[in-house]
């Protein structure tokens, strides 16, 4: 996955994040390319797996399990990410905001401080980040395009198009990621589980404590 001028496994889930994420009943996320409505948190859980996986599977990050005792009453497990080789190519979006908050460190490199550290903490809507960097790298390597709108009284905003002459070539691509993921859960299910729920819990403890109320369905 993601060799030069390709888009990543993280890029291919919200370029084609209709196959992937959940359908929207009501709210949701409107997907640039396709103009599907899916489960905002959803879509950005498996944004995260994916990225972590596919750097994985370039061979740059090693992923175990690990366990830790809290107040010695009981043990929490969650994912250790650990560098081991350069990238040979740029990285862009998630997956580079992922190798730039691993620390070398055991202690702080665990997926559920690193997404901490991507959302720089505490958020009203810590999906919304991982979903608006992944966009942002799209753009970046031209797979989206941006119009910036100047509005007197109000924020400037920004308007989202595909650039679809560039997206349609990876189309074929979605069947690369679905094999990366289920080549990674068939490795090491139990490595799998913990990458997903390590995911889910790591993002629903950066949501801040008040009545948030976005409707996801």
């Amino acid at each position: 996955m993601g060799t030069e001028g390709k888009p990543s496994a993280s890029d291919i889930i919200y370029l084609f994040g209709g196959l992937f994420a959940k359908k929207a009943r009501l709210g949701g996320e409107k997907l640039v390319f396709g103009d599907e409505k899916v489960k905002l948190s959803d879509l950005a859980d498996k944004l995260l797996v994916a990225a972590f996986a596919d750097l994985a599977g370039r061979g740059y990050l090693a992923l175990q399990v690990v366990e830790q005792k809290r107040l010695g009453l009981f043990t929490s497990r969650d994912v250790q990410a650990s560098r081991v080789a350069q990238p040979g190519e740029p990285l862009f979006g998630l997956e580079a905001a992922i190798w730039d908050n691993i620390f070398d460190d055991p202690q702080q490199d665990r997926v559920r401080e690193i997404i901490s550290r991507i959302t720089g903490g505490t958020q009203p809507n810590p999906w919304r980040d991982i979903v608006d960097l992944v966009k942002d790298g799209l753009a970046e390597q031209g797979f989206l395009l941006t119009e910036k709108e100047v509005r007197r009284l109000r924020p400037d905003k920004i308007h989202w198009s595909p650039n679809e002459e560039s997206i349609l070539p990876h189309e074929g691509r979605v069947d690369e990621v679905r094999a990366l993921l289920s080549s990674v859960e068939a490795q090491d299910p139990a490595l799998y589980k913990q990458l997903v729920e390590s995911v889910k819990k790591g993002l629903q403890a950066m949501v801040e404590e008040q009545d948030f109320g976005f409707d996801d369905d």
